[in-house]
C-alpha cells in the first residue's frame, strides 16, 4: 500500500478555513468554533427559520400558510 493510496484530490482540505469575528473581542475565530480560544466568550449562532428575513416576507409566508389551509379544508366551498 503506497502512502498515497487514500488521496482524494477532490476533498476540500486544502480549502482555506473560514473565520469570523468574536463577538467579545474582535478576534478572528473559525467558523466551528464554540469558544473563542482569546477571550472565553460562546460563540452563538443563530439558527432561527425567521432570521435573515424582513417583516414583510415573514407576515406573507404566514398568510400564505393560512390560506392554504383554509382552501383545504374547504372554508371557501
Amino acid at each position: 500500500m503506497a502512502w498515497d493510496d487514500d488521496f482524494d484530490p477532490g476533498s476540500d482540505d486544502d480549502a482555506p478555513a473560514v473565520t469570523l469575528a468574536c463577538p467579545g473581542c474582535g478576534v478572528e475565530v473559525y467558523e466551528e468554533s464554540e469558544q473563542c480560544p482569546s477571550c472565553g466568550e460562546w460563540i452563538l449562532r443563530n439558527h432561527s427559520p425567521w432570521s435573515g428575513h424582513s417583516t414583510w416576507w415573514v407576515v406573507l409566508g404566514v398568510a400564505g400558510v393560512a390560506a392554504t389551509i383554509a382552501v383545504l379544508s374547504g372554508a371557501f366551498g
